[in-house]
């Protein structure tokens, strides 16, 4: 967890410090602590803003969620550390905005925090280059996602030549196609018989309405 607390002049200051990693994702978090009031400013009943800007000078602002209890008699808000602040290494620049509107008196407060960095460390990239040998268990891997995809394939295509997706009726007889092939047994249907079998082919009555 990393700490981060205001000071009376209402810099920032980072009391406590952990390493944080490029693509870290929901593990460490941020904690802010703000004295419950400043001048005379209640900060329990604003709303508090991080804004900062990443590795890119890109800005982003999210609404920070007070913690329900003091933390050493501060106000806390609790931010995990999600990969959208870790998305790359560098300095990521970071304050804080308290906002409260009074609309009795038809007024806006805001108090800007100072700016505190937090430097998000790189990892090495093991796979920009790779010794031969490591690459054999690489390959090893790929092969058989390749050999899974092509067993599915086969199977995909076997079964889209082999199921029924049309039906035919032709010279008395009633034929299930598939891609416009026959498949399977034809069953003759002729119209007025008397219901005879004759053989592995059944006959049926057409009755038409």
């Amino acid at each position: 967890m990393i700490v981060i607390v205001m000071n009376p002049d209402k810099s920032l200051v980072i009391t406590k410090q952990t390493n944080i990693y490029r693509k870290e994702n929901m593990v460490d978090k941020l904690k802010f602590l703000f004295p419950e009031t400043y001048a005379e400013l209640n900060l329990s009943e604003c709303n508090a803003i991080l804004k900062y800007t990443d590795t890119n000078n890109i800005a982003h602002s999210e609404i920070l969620q007070r913690d329900e209890e003091l933390y050493k008699g501060k106000l806390s808000y609790t931010l995990p550390i999600d990969t959208e602040i870790t998305e790359f290494p560098g300095d990521i620049h970071l304050r804080v905005t308290f906002t409260k509107t009074d609309m009795e008196t038809r007024t806006q407060y805001v108090l800007h925090t100072g700016e505190v960095t937090l430097t998000i460390l790189p990892l090495s990239d093991y796979y920009n280059f790779v010794p031969d040998k490591s690459l054999e268990f690489v390959d090893q891997l790929v092969g058989n996602l390749q050999s899974k995809l092509e067993a599915a394939e086969k199977l995909a295509e076997t079964y889209d030549k082999e199921k029924a997706d049309n039906i035919t009726y032709e010279n008395d007889k009633l034929q299930l196609t598939a891609n416009g092939e026959p498949i399977g047994d034809s069953v003759s249907i002729v119209s007025g018989s008397s219901g005879e079998t004759g053989g592995n082919i059944e006959n049926f009555d057409i009755i038409e309405f």
